[in-house]
């Protein structure tokens, strides 16, 4: 039996990670549709192209999404409800590395408020527009792109790098994530769960991959190795991963990351 096909949403998909996102998911499910989100339009048209120098046939669509920008968030979420009228899946994938100021206070606070709000209030607002939508699916889900360094258990016993700006704010984005878990499993206990759709929100780790994103880090894996965490939780259509988890995908199977 085929899989149903799905309304996928991919945020900051121009490039690196989320351009892999979109196009290995696409190559595999080329009967759902994907919107790939670009803050600038002519990056994103490029994208479409490369996308079809690959061989995608699905269909993408293009749509301009700066995620600190309010007034853009709530013109995507309605563009989307004009033309779809619903969304399956919402990959929040924009974020951004930051290096530390120390010496300069005043800079280090710049850095650290630029750094949540990127990588931690802005998935919160794009949920939260995007939620709506989400409602009308059979099977709502939201992915959220954490890191390695988002595991407090594993910074604190595994040789790992070392960003104490950015590794914060990918855990403020595992406990966000749990906490929207948390509010929808009670939601759906208060509301009664029978023919309601239930959302489920999880984080995965792509592991340092070889993009723009870090210099194109010489150790780093193939960004579309990276992309395969994701692109397994876009396809559970059988519920085999619970809301609320943590994953990464190893040595070809669909690993839970510790918290």
């Amino acid at each position: 039996m085929s899989s149903p096909s799905k309304i996928v949403l991919c945020t900051g998909a121009n490039q690196g990670l989320g351009y892999w996102i979109i196009q290995v998911a696409a190559l595999r499910d080329p009967a759902s549709t994907y919107i790939l989100c670009s803050r600038n339009l002519e990056n994103g048209r490029t994208a479409l192209q490369k996308l079809k120098d690959a061989g995608v046939t699905a269909k993408v669509d293009l749509l301009q999404l700066e995620v600190t920008d309010d007034d853009q968030i709530a013109a995507a979420a309605k563009y989307v409800e004009k033309t779809y009228g619903r969304l399956d899946v919402l990959i929040n994938n924009a974020g951004i590395p930051r290096v530390l100021p120390e010496d300069d206070l005043p800079a280090l606070r710049r850095t650290f408020n630029e750094l949540l709000n990127v990588n931690l209030t802005s998935v919160a607002v794009v949920t939260a527009a995007f939620k709506a939508l989400l409602y009308k699916s059979s099977d709502p889900k939201v992915i959220n792109i954490s890191s390695g360094l988002g595991s407090c258990a594993n910074s604190l016993t595994k040789k790992m790098g070392r960003a104490p700006g950015y590794g914060a704010s990918k855990i403020g984005l595992n406990g966000l994530t749990v906490h929207m878990q948390v509010a929808e499993n009670d939601r759906v206990a208060a509301e009664g769960q029978e023919g309601k759709p239930f959302i489920r929100f999880f984080v995965c780790a792509p592991g340092a991959l070889k993009t723009a994103f870090n210099n194109y880090f010489a150790a780093g894996r193939e960004p579309e190795r990276g992309a395969e965490v994701a692109v397994h939780l876009i396809a559970d259509d059988k519920k085999s991963y619970e809301g609320g988890s943590y994953w990464e995908f190893e040595e070809g199977e669909m690993r839970r990351v510790p918290w």
